[in-house]
């Protein structure tokens, strides 16, 4: 089998065989999206607008990609909200949701906030069959396109964070599994993430580390770590490594005092590298509206000039 078919025909296979899977952990998204895995983060991105693509495994046909658009919207300086629009593909299965993320968060210490979250997605799946990649062509129920069942499903977190330093926290997503189709017994499982960041500076430069670990009913669990160094608080440059799945590298600079772009390239360690070897993450954000001091972490980008300007 060709490995240029190999996406296709699994993500086909999922559902002929009634096993139950998933688009994507979301791994790639912790990095420059963090609210679409941990809604505890939703508003401290205030009056941010926020585009980004991803792009994996560049070259073979049906490769995942994931775009989205969000809002984020910061009141009282201890409830958040987040809106987001998501686009997520994989072989022939391709998906848009609409999310919308709330949070809650209660001092602990001077310095340090307990925050909850919770997030609402509504998820529209879609089948789109070709007749070159299915395993049985006479398989009454892939023998033509099909639009999914509507799933309304939710994701809670807890973190505990001083947003000038530290995150530590968990999230629970897609509690309700349910299937996406029909006729086919594909599911959306429930997710649990462990996920945080540390940061420290020196002067002009700051480094930053990050972790995020995912697990499922149906694969292991997947990991996602990384580091930074930030110069002069307008870039910042690191490395990300997912463990047997991709190694990659990431930027991003400080426009201006608005306008931040970031970009993330990963190099398969996979079998994929066979016939990939590379996937691409771009992005820019645009805050707008009133200024509202939060942080100073590569993930909560401050809104004011007095504290370091991050991507986030």
């Amino acid at each position: 089998m060709k490995l240029t078919k190999l996406i296709a025909v699994a993500a086909v296979s999922l559902i002929a065989f009634e096993s139950k899977g998933q688009l994507t952990f979301g791994n790639e998204q912790f990095l420059f999206n963090p609210v679409m895995v941990t809604p505890s983060v939703a508003g401290y991105h205030n009056n941010q607008i926020k585009l980004g693509y991803d792009t994996r495994w560049l070259g073979i046909d049906g490769a995942p990609a994931t775009g989205y658009i969000n809002f984020d919207k910061l009141f009282n300086d201890n409830t958040g909200y987040n809106v987001s629009i998501i686009s997520d593909r994989i072989g022939p299965i391709s998906s848009v949701s609409l999310a919308n993320s709330f949070s809650f968060s209660v001092k602990t210490t001077e310095n340090t906030k307990l925050a909850f979250g919770l997030r609402h997605h509504l998820t529209q799946s879609y089948l789109n069959v070709n007749a070159n990649n299915i395993l049985d062509p006479n398989d009454p129920l892939l023998a033509s396109n099909q639009t999914g069942v509507p799933v309304n499903n939710f994701d809670a977190s807890l973190a505990w964070l001083n947003p000038g330093m530290f995150m530590v926290g968990f999230s629970y997503r897609n509690i309700i599994a349910q299937p996406r189709f029909r006729f086919t017994q594909t599911y959306l499982e429930p997710v649990l993430s462990l996920h945080g960041w540390y940061t420290r500076e020196f002067g002009e430069i700051a480094l930053e580390a990050f972790a995020n670990f995912n697990a499922t009913a149906n694969t292991p669990i997947n990991s996602s770590i990384g580091a930074m160094g930030i110069l002069q608080q307008k870039f910042g440059a690191g490395l990300n490594y997912s463990h047997k799945n991709q190694v990659g590298i990431f930027a991003y600079v400080k426009i201006n005092a608005q306008l931040n772009a970031f970009y993330n390239y990963n190099l398969p360690i996979s079998d994929i590298a066979k016939a990939s070897k590379q996937s691409h993450g771009i992005g820019i954000s645009y805050r707008i509206g009133k200024n509202t001091p939060i942080g100073n972490t590569f993930f909560l980008q401050p809104t004011d000039g007095s504290y370091r300007t991050r991507m986030f």
